[in-house]
């Protein structure tokens, strides 16, 4: 599919005002604070690794980057739980554009704590300090950041879980999203990697994930986390049975939306895409 031209807007500098979404971030900061609570711990420094890794693998580091980088590294680890923040928004202001901000300095910022933490220079509980910062801050400035291109007509991807054996549901969600008139591209079988590195080749704005299981609890909030580094812009549905019998679902994984109800998710999505594609920018391939 070919890419349009890149918004010449997106990466221009704007006000802190502008680009930080704080609803978004305030949410960010709740979801990270709930997880040691519901989640092993050991569930708890995956997703830690799985922030760091995937933000370092992004972008590169362009002349000038790596003192801003070096300062935000050391600001993610201190006691200050704001100072990686205000060090963003105070760049922004002086003229960093926010894709700038995210794929160099921010990016940037992970490969040095990556690094550091491999040199037993930070404990893995500053690492997933660390990374629930990084996570917070990556959400409120990402809003802004848009797909370069988007397919012609409504368009989603829809996937289950790594482990999920079960493919009825989403498929017969798939097959009637598809007489609505969308373009769905459906996902199963795939491992955690697989899908991730599928995501990254595409285009598509809107990923619809499918859970069965409170079982499955740990990997959905990991494979929404990568999906949160990897494509800043999409927006995410949890659907399935688990969002019947987890209340606090949407708060426990930061998706967009969450709903059981195949016509609640028909308007919701409908409604998240075309919102989507109407902000300027958002051009078609």
């Amino acid at each position: 599919m070919t890419k349009g031209p890149k918004d010449p807007k997106a990466n221009t500098p704007a006000s802190p005002g502008q680009v930080l979404d704080r609803v978004a971030a305030r949410r960010a900061s709740q979801f990270v604070s709930v997880l040691p609570d519901v989640l092993p711990a050991a569930s708890v420094s995956i997703l830690a690794r799985e922030v760091i890794s995937r933000l370092a693998q992004r972008g590169s580091v362009a002349a000038g980057g790596a003192s801003l980088a070096s300062d935000l590294a050391d600001a993610l680890v201190s006691r200050d739980d704001g100072a990686g923040m205000r060090l963003t928004l105070r760049a922004i202001a002086a003229g960093t554009g926010v894709e700038d901000m995210y794929l160099i300095h921010l990016a940037g910022a992970a490969r040095i704590l990556g690094e550091r933490w491999s040199t037993d220079a930070l404990t893995s509980s500053q690492i997933t300090i660390a990374a629930a910062r990084i996570y917070a801050l990556m959400r409120g400035i990402s809003a802004g950041m848009l797909p370069e291109a988007l397919p012609d007509g409504r368009h989603a991807i829809f996937a289950t879980m790594p482990s999920e054996q079960h493919t009825l549901g989403i498929t017969m969600a798939a097959d009637l999203f598809r007489r609505d008139g969308w373009l769905i591209d459906l996902k199963v079988g795939r491992s955690h990697d697989e899908l991730i590195a599928e995501l990254e080749q595409s285009d598509f704005a809107l990923v619809g994930l499918a859970a069965t299981t409170p079982r499955v609890l740990p990997e959905l909030v990991r494979l929404i986390a990568a999906i949160r580094v990897t494509q800043p812009h999409a927006r995410i549905i949890v659907s399935g049975r688990l969002a019947e019998v987890e209340p606090r679902l949407q708060e426990l994984t930061d998706a967009d939306y969450v709903s059981s109800k195949l016509d609640t998710l028909r308007i919701v999505m409908r409604d998240l895409h075309d919102t989507i594609a109407a902000q300027p920018g958002a051009a078609r391939g």
